[in-house]
């Protein structure tokens, strides 16, 4: 989200809730889930919270400002969000105690009742919850309608079923039944538009995906979807992340002899970084729908884009125009980069490792996850093993070393990832520095 790319230095001192007390992560031993993946820093970000109405749960801190490391509200929105809460609940479930450790499952319950907490009559969710524990409903950034925070909670409740079916019954039920809601409306909105196109600077854009064109946003939500259809059979979604799938091979730029050398765009003629994992969604549906089409495309952005931004040390942004066939670049912002923008690819690159065998994508995919170990234009380590802290940007000025939820989560689901590869660990150890 654009409000996580800026440099963000908070003054504020930590604000008093009313929320249920316990004692911080700071004052406990650092949770080293594995060698690089370190919690503690999520932990002390992990705060518990009761809602007006007495459910209980908790949310993550949205910022903690350098150099004490206080825990900050964004102000105006609220001190915690579904956006980060859903995916730090992932980071919980994913890891490798989770089975073992009670502490770990009683995070991930817990962040998954915060979710469960800010779903709203129609289905979609509000994204941020006030420190004095109510709903912000009126935010642009915190609206319930279909958005970002809405698919990341799609994404974390399916995932999380298997896990807590057996764990807990009463909150399978509770989650199953979010579920339900939501894709019921997504079914209503989002389903039947019709499949029509635009020009944005010569460039043809669908008009059926979320916001119109945002590939980014259509990504996560086959993503979230797939699982679920795969346990359904539920054909009217089937066809439905087809539908998202070819609005995301439309918005393809380029090919691999040809600028931007097969990247897909973000939304209209912009291309970003953060969240950007539609070749990773597409390798997923080309296997769901046993359609190679989609496998290729992705292929062609993961063998030829990524490679590229490597060795330009990497982009922010870029805004485009087409003219016949050759596309043109209007803006070109090489920072900020922040770990939101590796994650989508090193995603990428390891599941095109796991579906072809070929130990080029291990390679390239621990070439991407070490600019968080140095491998960047300052050469500086955005991640501290030591403190599980990973900074909120890389700019031509320095580093930003603030050390916020989306920051932090992103760089552990993207170390997480690299562990289960021995291949890829290889490759992060290569070229970190």
């Amino acid at each position: 989200m654009n409000k996580k790319i800026q440099s963000l230095f908070y003054l504020s001192a930590l604000i008093i809730m009313f929320i249920a007390c316990s004692k911080t992560a700071m004052n406990q031993a650092p949770a080293v889930d594995t060698e690089l993946v370190n919690t503690a820093h999520l932990d002390y970000l992990y705060t518990p919270l009761t809602f007006p109405a007495g459910s209980k749960s908790a949310g993550v801190y949205i910022y903690a400002d350098a150099p004490d490391y206080h825990r900050v509200e964004a102000s105006g929105e609220g001190f915690s969000c579904v956006d980060d809460v859903s995916r730090a609940a992932l980071v919980y479930l994913r890891s490798t105690r989770f089975s073992t450790d009670t502490a770990i499952q009683a995070k991930a319950m817990n962040l998954i009742r915060f979710i469960l907490g800010m779903q709203s009559d129609n289905g979609y969710f509000y994204n941020f919850l006030f420190s004095s524990g109510l709903i912000n409903t009126g935010g642009s950034t915190s609206l319930n309608i279909p958005n970002w925070w809405s698919w990341r909670a799609l994404q974390t409740l399916i995932e999380g079923e298997p896990f807590i079916k057996n764990l807990n019954p009463p909150l399978f039920a509770q989650m199953d039944a979010a579920i339900i809601k939501l894709i019921a409306q997504i079914k209503l909105d989002l389903v039947n538009i019709p499949q029509t196109t635009k020009i944005v600077n010569g460039i043809t854009v669908p008009e059926w995906l979320p916001a119109g064109s945002a590939t980014d946003q259509s990504a996560l939500l086959i993503i979230g979807l797939i699982p679920w259809c795969q346990s359904t059979n539920d054909a009217v979604l089937r066809d439905y992340i087809k539908k998202l799938a070819d609005g995301i091979a439309l918005m393809q730029a380029g090919d691999s002899s040809h600028y931007p050398y097969g990247c897909f765009l973000s939304w209209e003629n912009t291309w970003h970084a953060y969240g950007n994992i539609q070749a990773y969604a597409l390798l997923k549906a080309g296997l769901f729908l046993n359609d190679p089409q989609y496998t290729s495309k992705a292929l062609v952005e993961i063998d030829n884009f990524y490679p590229w931004l490597i060795k330009n040390g990497y982009k922010s942004s870029l805004l485009l125009a087409k003219s016949g066939n050759v596309f043109q670049t209007l803006t070109d912002n090489k920072y900020d980069q922040i770990a939101y923008g590796i994650e989508p690819m090193v995603f990428a690159a390891i599941e095109a490792y796991k579906e072809t065998g070929n130990d080029t994508y291990a390679d390239l995919a621990g070439h991407l996850a070490a600019w968080l170990l140095g491998a960047n234009d300052l050469g500086i380590s955005m991640y501290d093993t030591a403190t599980g802290r990973c900074y909120d940007g890389l700019s031509a000025g320095g580093v930003n070393y603030n050390s916020g939820a989306e920051s932090t989560i992103e760089a552990l689901l993207t170390l997480q990832n690299a562990e289960n590869y021995p291949a890829v660990i290889t490759a992060l150890d290569k070229y970190k520095k």
